[in-house]
């Protein structure tokens, strides 16, 4: 079971960091036409995905601890973005990426709901 978690954590960590470099890129709107869909969305799939990596890179965290980083991150990144020139913060970002956090909890419980189902079958 080690093995997985670590392959968890790997991807979490390496998400963690595409993330918050594609946040401080001076210029954003050069992204590719495939990732640059629409910012807000680009910002819920970001949390939807952290969020799952998240729990289950780290298990033992709880539901509160979980949400609150990635809030904390959120927060963090914005708080960057007001100081660079290139850049600029939204509370609209904030609430992307809590809406993202919120449904990546619904996917991750869905996701261990049937998960759960299937290896009781077995």
């Amino acid at each position: 079971m080690a093995y997985p978690s670590l392959l968890f954590k790997l991807l979490f960590y390496t998400a963690l960091g595409a993330i918050t470099t594609l946040a401080f890129l001076p210029n954003y709107d050069a992204l590719p036409p495939l990732v640059n869909i629409s910012d807000l969305l680009n910002h819920a799939v970001a949390f939807i995905v952290l969020f799952m990596l998240l729990k289950m890179a780290h298990p033992k965290l709880v539901l509160k601890q979980s949400i609150s980083f990635l809030i904390a991150y959120a927060l963090w990144i914005e708080a960057v973005q007001y100081f660079l020139p290139t850049r600029f913060a939204s509370w609209s970002d904030v609430l992307a990426d809590s809406v993202g956090i919120l449904i990546g909890y619904a996917f991750y419980k869905l996701f261990y709901y049937f998960n759960t189902k299937r290896l009781q079958k077995s």
